[in-house]
């Protein structure tokens, strides 16, 4: 494969101004790529330093780089265009000339572009500071992108310019088709332009894309310099001068783009939106600036010309809130296979190149439990995996000695034959369904797969060397299904009978292949017999960590799993979940996933990475895996028709339901109801006492008459002076109630006024048509709880019973109601979690508008819905979480089929991580929620901040982090965890300002510059102060951590 591709010529365009500093660096790393097939074309762009003899010198050393020099400075934007003019790649790149690549980057993102047929491949970012310090932001590697058609042009205007990964040219790679495609447009620009040049070259590159991918772990290193000629840092008149007419000429650009392809209607309100961001910036920088009073007011002049309106962007920095360490684990893998002194390279299989959907291997043995009753009649209770364990050590025991240092498969069934006296026609088709499971359940692993083909690239000889029982045959199948077709040589240590752990298996590979010990790189994942006995041998050797260990491994991702792992203190036997094939099989399909690259950067202080990605295929995939298995489970073979799945908290165990009922004979159909506590009210009304019902329904004193009425449009005289029958009753309309009297008094009015009765009955008569198409025959519903009330008002209105299955309740009430309307309730949870509330309805809820009523015109009824109004930061986030989630279903499901039914465990246990997550996460795996507010303008009758009220919720709940409950207060290694709950943006806004003072100073110095900065803006002495004062904090600070670590005997 890599050798057709290779036939792929890639130009990589790297501009130069005043940059000579660090452009060795930049072209070396190209020299080194490990996909040759490029030509590298410096454009001077009459940088003052010595460019012109570094360039020779480079193209003396490889006659793939190319010299173009410009003979005046022309910016950014144009150097870019004259490089590509003597591109003759069928791909184009750009480069910074201060920035530089993985050694593996090219290579992966031609594979992807090639292998998807993409017109774009975007890779990932590291930003390195110069400290050496190289860390990403979290939410810009969360995206895991695949876009099609016009959903191209669609996303890329979506993120409004917050995430700017989207929008620089040198995180990609682009088909040169569509490049010549947008370099006709790119001639409207003939001025000098060299910020935000990459805005205008990627609109109108997304505009021809018509497919978007993106790879998974190679980046740009992203440099970032004190001072560069983009930097902000002392702004001068001069340069915000030059900057503003830079932004301006690339808007403009961009919005006469798309008048010309007339898509700028489409697109205008975000377009004006990103604009409006690049305003706020600008504003700020000025402000922040050193320019005086009367520089900055004709600053702001200009920046109001060029975006007039004083709109905020709430939440601009959100996708930058959280960053973590890069981890160059898997760059020095890379590094070493490309190393020419390295003429061989050694692959383990299992947990390497392959991985298994298992926690333990042996769970494989698990599924032939079926097939030996089945074999054998059911004649037998007797548990064949736990045979199949035992006799494959007491083979070992018997067999292996210093010249048998492995056993073979045939061996162990032997054994089993010899000890239980089990049919031999019986043994053989166990054993034969062993191998066609093994087959079938080995797939690839990505990273494994990745090192590899960049093995052969480098036309490295590639072996297979494997501790295994399995046969040659076997493992062929299993390596060329997964696409391990190329390689050497395969040692097998049951053939050869010679083992990698006692060391002989890699001696035998040496003499074999007649190479030096120095000649040889092994990779493994299991560090002993992979990497320790390798190297006492001389052979080199790394380790690729079997993705299940990090899971495991506290050092490197925290609390991840411990939920499912240790008890804690208010909760039940935890650790008995590992007990349950089910839990170690979904844990392994998420390790096997997030962890694939075991060098994924994961934040220190987190347990879950705060990846929304994360938390949606572990948590929220496991819980609506569960649930929706609890409900086909339940509902098999018990005559339903339809399960209705109430809008919008039915939407994703809906979506789970789905994809598993092919699995099920005999389940209910899917149907989805668009409903809410508001849009019920009319039904809740069956007489005139009902009316005094609706504070059950809703909060009436955070309400006024008027609006209380909107809910009672149904039942309410028409062309009647409303508002003078209240005035006459001295009822305000427009004043809220201030408590029940009140709205008792209002009410009465209502029912002895307003209330058409003929009118109520006739729209409850439609109402009952329209529901009853949902609640056809014998029908359930699913919705997540709790009071079970509009359970009873659908009963009522059906006239039939609706049986309810709900998460879980939290009142007896609805028991109550249950039996009111004689329908059968049944919960998930036994009990009622902690917190339930809005992260926990948030993460299983449509993104849609909520349905706040019905229409009825006619005999037709039709949902009416609320304006829909998330921000881009609210849908990406729970898009993420769900879109992730339905892929862990789909995995599972593909993985075992009708087999999921086997994977058995108790519901508490599925749902672990899902309340370890809502109950007790720390501050930074919640901060993904902190661009949400939650509207319930029912009860409360305003928007709430998500993460304010999670936290007030867990505190009246006496809740605390998972590091609190496993070790009392103090994390294992590090003493007292207070410190641990790191959150980058904490939400302080019920703090005191000296505290925040305090926690800003201490752990957030940017924030701490910035409060600075606008407060004493026209004050320099005070602000002169607060410098002083921020700079003994910092000397405090590290005076104390030094402390600290002594104290601890430098423990890290």
């Amino acid at each position: 494969m890599d050798n057709v591709l290779n036939n792929k010529k890639l130009s990589i365009i790297v501009p130069v101004y005043n940059a000579e500093k660090y452009m060795e660096k930049c072209l070396d790393r190209l020299l080194e790529q490990s996909y040759k097939n490029i030509e590298i074309i410096i454009v001077n762009d009459c940088s003052q330093g010595n460019c012109e003899d570094i360039a020779e010198k480079y193209k003396k050393i490889d006659d793939r780089v190319k010299y173009i020099k410009h003979e005046k400075n022309k910016g950014l934007f144009q150097a870019r265009i004259t490089g590509s003019s003597i591109a003759t790649g069928d791909y184009i790149a750009f480069l910074d000339s201060d920035d530089y690549v993985s050694i593996d980057y090219y290579r992966t993102l031609i594979n992807n572009i090639q292998e998807n047929d993409s017109d774009i491949a975007m890779g990932n970012m590291v930003l390195e500071y110069d400290d050496g310090r190289r860390e990403i932001y979290n939410l810009f590697d969360t995206k895991h992108l695949n876009l099609a058609g016009e959903d191209c042009l669609e996303q890329y205007f979506e993120q409004e310019g917050l995430s700017f990964d989207w929008h620089i040219i040198w995180n990609k790679i682009y088909k040169m088709e569509i490049w010549k495609k947008a370099l006709k447009h790119y001639k409207n620009i003939t001025t000098h332009l060299l910020m935000t040049e990459d805005f205008a070259f990627s609109t109108v590159l997304f505009y021809y894309a018509r497919r978007l991918t993106k790879v998974s772990n190679d980046c740009v290193f992203y440099c970032k310099h004190e001072t560069t000629s983009t930097s902000i840092k002392d702004l001068t008149f001069k340069k915000f001068n030059k900057n503003i007419s830079d932004i301006t000429t690339s808007f403009n650009f961009v919005e006469n783009f798309l008048k010309e392809v007339n898509s700028y209607d489409k697109y205008k309100m975000k377009f004006n939106k990103w604009k409006c961001l690049y305003a706020n910036q600008q504003k700020f920088y000025v402000e922040s600036s050193g320019m005086n009073k009367e520089e900055k007011q004709k600053a702001m002049e200009m920046i109001k010309n060029f975006y007039p309106t004083d709109e905020k962007i709430s939440n601009a920095e959100y996708f930058y809130t959280v960053t973590t360490d890069w981890n160059d684990g898997l760059e020095k893998i890379k590094l070493a296979i490309c190393d020419k002194n390295i003429k061989c390279v050694s692959f383990d299989i299992f947990d390497t190149l392959i991985k298994r959907p298992f926690f333990v291997p042996t769970d494989l043995f698990l599924l032939l439990n079926k097939y030996f009753r089945e074999y054998t009649n059911g004649a037998t209770g007797m548990d064949f995996s736990k045979i199949r364990i035992y006799c494959e050590q007491l083979a070992r025991e018997r067999i292996e000695n210093e010249e048998c240092q492995e056993i073979t498969l045939d061996q162990i069934y032997d054994t089993i034959a010899t000890e239980y006296g089990i049919e031999k026609n019986v043994l053989d088709k166990l054993k034969s369904k062993e191998m066609e499971y093994e087959v079938r359940f080995c797939t690839r692993r990505n990273t494994g797969y990745e090192l590899y083909t960049l093995a052969l690239a480098m036309g490295k000889k590639v072996i297979f060397t494997s501790d295994m029982y399995l046969s040659r045959e076997t493992i062929n199948k299993i390596l060329e299904k997964n696409g391990y077709i190329d390689n050497e040589k395969l040692y097998l240590s049951s053939e050869i009978k010679l083992s990698k752990s006692k060391g002989d298996l890699f001696k035998y590979v040496l003499s074999d292949l007649k190479i030096e010990s120095a000649q040889m790189l092994h990779i493994g994942d299991n560090y002993g017999p992979d990497v320790e006995i390798p190297r006492k041998l001389k052979i080199n050797s790394m380790h690729l960590p079997k993705a299940t260990d990090v899971a495991q491994n506290q050092e490197k991702v925290n609390l991840f799993s411990k939920m499912l792992m240790q008890n804690m203190p208010f909760w039940r036997d935890n650790a008995a979940a590992m007990n349950f094939v089910g839990i170690r099989t979904m844990l392994a399909i998420v390790a096997n996933k997030y962890f694939d690259n075991p060098f994924t950067a994961f934040n220190k202080y987190s347990d879950f990475n705060a990846d929304p990605y994360l938390i949606g295929y572990y948590i929220l995939g496991m819980y609506t895996f569960g649930i929706s298995k609890w409900l086909l489970d339940e509902t098999e073979g018990q005559g339903y028709t339809n399960m209705v799945f109430m809008a919008r908290d039915g939407y994703l165990p809906m979506e789970a339901y789905k994809i598993m009922k092919k699995f099920y004979k005999n389940v209910p159909e899917e149907k989805y109801l668009y409903v809410s506590r508001k849009a019920l009210v009319p039904i809740t009304i069956m007489s005139k006492l009902d009316f005094y019902k609706l504070p059950e329904c809703i909060n009436v004193t955070k309400h006024t008459p008027r609006e209380i009425l909107k809910y009672l449009k149904d039942c309410i005289k028409e062309n009647c002076d409303i508002e003078e029958i209240l005035k006459k009753n001295n009822i305000e309309i427009d004043k809220k109630l201030k408590d029940i009297m009140s709205f008792n008094i209002f009410i009465k009015v209502v029912v002895g006024n307003l209330y058409d009765e003929q009118k109520h009955m006739n729209n409850l008569s439609k109402l009952k048509t329209y529901f009853d198409k949902f609640y056809e025959n014998k029908s359930a519903t699913f919705d997540v709880g709790y009071s079970a009330r509009p359970e009873l008002f659908l009963s009522n209105l059906c006239k039939k019973p609706i049986d309810t299955f709900f998460l879980n309740v939290n009142k007896d009430e609805a028991f109550r109601h249950s039996d009111m309307a004689s329908f059968k309730l049944k919960t998930f949870f036994s009990g009622k979690p902690s917190a339930t509330g809005f992260a926990y309805e948030s993460m299983v809820s449509a993104l849609a508008p909520s349905c706040i009523g019905y229409n009825i015109n006619g005999n037709e009824v039709e949902p009416i819905f609320e304006k829909y109004d998330k921000t881009y930061q609210e849908e990406f986030i729970i898009s993420i979480m769900q879109n992730a989630a339905i892929e862990f279903i789909q995995d599972i499901t593909k993985i075992f089929g009708e087999e999921i039914k086997e994977l058995y465990y108790e519901k508490y246990y599925v749902s672990l991580p899902v309340m370890a997550y809502i109950n007790s996460a720390k501050e930074i795996d919640k901060s993904i929620f902190n661009a949400i507010y939650f509207e319930d303008d029912v009860r409360l009758n305003e928007p709430v901040k998500m993460t304010t009220e999670w936290n007030k919720e867990l505190g009246y709940r006496n809740q605390r982090p998972m590091q609190e409950l496993i070790y009392g207060g103090f994390s294992r290694n590090e003493g007292y965890s207070g410190y641990l709950n790191y959150n980058r943006y904490p939400d302080l806004e019920h703090h005191s300002k000296p505290v925040r003072f305090i926690y800003y100073i201490l752990y957030d110095r940017e924030t701490f510059k910035r409060r600075m900065r606008e407060t004493f803006k026209n004050h320099k002495i005070l602000f002169s102060i607060g410098k002083g004062i921020y700079n003994f904090s910092e000397k405090f600070k590290r005076t104390v951590y030094k402390g600290i670590h002594k104290i601890r005997g430098g423990q890290k």
